[in-house]
């Protein structure tokens, strides 16, 4: 049983207020100007088919993130699949594409630390959140170096990410034969575990590099979407400008500013301004609504198991979404082929 999580009023108008400024803008693109009038109707003149093909691969980096997280926790004490990981996940993606300021890390860190019995399992939980990201900092730190190669960012980040892997793998080194004295110490739990089982730690790393490559397919296909030379290797230029834009969530779904930054690698690239604002919107609407989706399904799953619900309102559910999906995918893709 998982008692339900409780948002304060604050919370709830904040969501609200973004997400009703957001449709606001949505509605009414001249708000912002011609050019992203016009780069909206470039959005909608691309084949869906390869917009289908990004939402799969944001599923899938979504899935990928929620087994890395399943896989730390298991070396912990955590009990769960990694279908129960990966819907944890999704509730968290769901909330942060509907609330600023990273409210749905908070609620995944919540939603994982309670399949933890142990004492001091916040905290367990706190370093099993750091294994997860220094392990996606060895991946951002490839994307990186690739980036700064090609001139489109700087090399500092580089030397931060090296400082925090060390920094990883020092903490690692000095866990390894620690015993946790106080709660404080409980933080060590998942470092110590993964030095003691390299398969352990290759099997998070991997977790993680499955979600980074699904995230780098998504941005190829919007670049092939909207005929960017070598989509590929625009990818790899978006995925971590996107990543460093992220570090700081100011609006739902970081909309706007993530646009900006594939905006900005994509005419580093040599894509024109207009079709790369293009190729911005139309990720970040595509990932906002993958997440909203997984999101919404991952919440099911788990007031399934949570509750004691009627099947037959789950089935039908279920059953309703299925049916919604596949005539949205008919709509957009197999209707206008026929």
């Amino acid at each position: 049983m998982h008692p339900p999580l409780h948002f304060s009023t604050r919370h709830l108008l904040l969501s609200l207020g973004s997400v009703g400024a957001l449709i606001v803008i949505a509605s009414s693109p001249q708000l912002l100007g011609d050019r992203v009038g016009a780069a909206l109707a470039g959005v909608l003149a691309v084949s869906p088919v390869w917009l289908w093909a990004a939402a799969l691969a944001f599923s899938t980096s979504l899935a990928a993130s929620g087994c890395a997280w399943r896989s730390a926790l298991a070396r912990c004490g955590g009990d769960l699949s990694r279908t129960d990981a990966a819907a944890r996940y999704g509730v968290g993606s769901l909330l942060n594409a509907l609330a600023p300021a990273k409210l749905g890390s908070a609620v995944r860190f919540a939603l994982f630390s309670r399949t933890l019995e142990a004492e001091g399992r916040l905290w367990t939980t706190g370093g099993v959140a750091a294994s997860v990201g220094a392990a996606r900092a060895i991946w951002l730190a490839l994307l990186l170096l690739f980036a700064a190669a090609s001139g489109v960012l700087p090399l500092w980040p580089l030397a931060v990410l090296a400082g925090v892997l060390a920094l990883a793998v020092t903490v690692a080194l000095v866990a390894r034969d620690a015993r946790p004295n106080a709660r404080a110490a409980h933080a060590l739990d998942a470092f110590r575990a993964l030095r003691r089982s390299p398969r352990a730690a290759a099997e998070l790393v991997g977790w993680v590099g499955l979600a980074a490559a699904a995230r780098v397919g998504a941005a190829t296909a919007i670049a092939a979407a909207f005929g960017v030379d070598q989509p590929l290797l625009a990818a790899l230029l978006v995925v971590p400008a996107l990543d460093l834009a992220g570090l700081l969530q100011l609006t739902p779904g970081n909309i706007g500013v993530a646009s900006a930054a594939i905006a900005f690698a994509l005419h580093a690239h040599g894509v024109g301004s207009g079709t790369a604002l293009s190729a911005g919107i139309a990720f970040s609407a595509v990932e906002t609504a993958t997440s909203l989706a997984f999101g919404t399904g991952s919440a099911l799953f788990l007031f399934a198991g949570a509750r004691t619900a009627p099947r037959w309102s789950l089935a039908a559910v279920g059953a309703t979404a299925c049916v919604g999906l596949a005539a949205a995918f008919g709509a957009t893709v197999v209707l206008p082929l026929v």
